[in-house]
């Protein structure tokens, strides 16, 4: 993003408005190949390399992260950024703002922050994440936000009753399954760290239960090739770690989707085939 924007602010939000939209699209397109061939890289190293039988906790920890960079991707490709930066890389807004005598509502630190874009205004709106705790947090709080402002447009949209009435289903069941029925916004987080940090669902050795690598690399292949339907997904049940996985699975499939289409509609001119096509067309090669 150039430096030719002109900066305003209200109590809660920096405008940077004036911005050269396509500076701004291609940094964007960019970030989403980045962690959309992370994503699917990550899911090659799960269900690729082979291990001990009953070994799932590496496994569910990189299901998470596919989950995760997809997450991102996503958030990325409907306009909104959740992104951590550094006081060295916010130097030039802070700059900005001096010259324009500007006092920002917040403070030019190192943090989380959220942006989000506003083509039609040749603007980006810049708040600082007052949620707390860490980057994953933060994602999966602005995704699930996201999917509720998804569900207001379907309601509101110019649909067939019946199929507003499907997405919106799948949508809300979608939003309580990643959110343990809005009660933790973070939940794959929550779960990512039970199962890293404190060695908990029974995933390590000694290991609880029958279940086996195979399983989920066989249920996550099929998900990916589109042999499980979404709303499966979504509306599993189970204990947290089966609930967990089909979380995991479900915003990777979102994500391929959303990315499946728009690089459709692109053609061979969509910058998505710098990206996660990329990466997969090379291993068929």
């Amino acid at each position: 993003m150039t430096a030719t924007y002109a900066p305003s602010a209200s109590k809660k939000e920096l405008m940077l408005s004036g911005i050269n939209n396509q500076d701004f699209l291609e940094a964007l397109g960019a970030d989403i190949n980045r962690t959309a061939s992370a994503a699917s890289e990550t899911i090659k190293n799960i269900i690729e390399i082979d291990g001990l039988t009953k070994s799932l906790a590496w496994p569910y920890v990189k299901l998470y992260y596919a989950a995760l960079f997809y997450a991102h991707a996503t958030l990325r490709l409907w306009g909104r950024s959740p992104s951590y930066f550094r006081t060295l890389e916010l130097m030039r807004l802070r700059n900005m703002l001096d010259a324009y005598g500007i006092a920002p509502p917040f403070k030019i630190q190192t943090g989380q922050y959220l942006l989000s874009a506003d083509m039609r205004g040749s603007a980006v709106n810049v708040a600082v994440d007052s949620g707390g705790s860490g980057s994953h947090e933060s994602a999966w709080r602005e995704f699930h936000r996201a999917l509720s402002e998804l569900l207001v447009e379907v309601k509101n949209g110019p649909y067939l009753a019946a199929d507003r009435e499907n997405v919106e289903k799948q949508i809300k069941a979608f939003a309580a399954l990643i959110s343990k029925n809005g009660n933790n916004v973070s939940w794959p987080s929550q779960m990512r760290n039970d199962i890293h940090y404190r060695q908990a669902e029974g995933v390590w050795y000694p290991y609880q239960g029958k279940a086996k690598t195979s399983a989920l690399q066989q249920e996550l292949t099929s998900a990916i090739d589109g042999r499980v339907l979404f709303s499966e997904l979504v509306t599993a049940s189970g204990s947290d770690l089966l609930q967990f996985r089909s979380a995991c699975i479900a915003v990777i499939c979102l994500g391929r989707g959303i990315i499946a289409d728009m690089s459709a509609v692109g053609g061979s001119k969509s910058f998505l085939r710098y990206g996660q096509r990329k990466f997969e067309d090379a291993l068929t090669a």
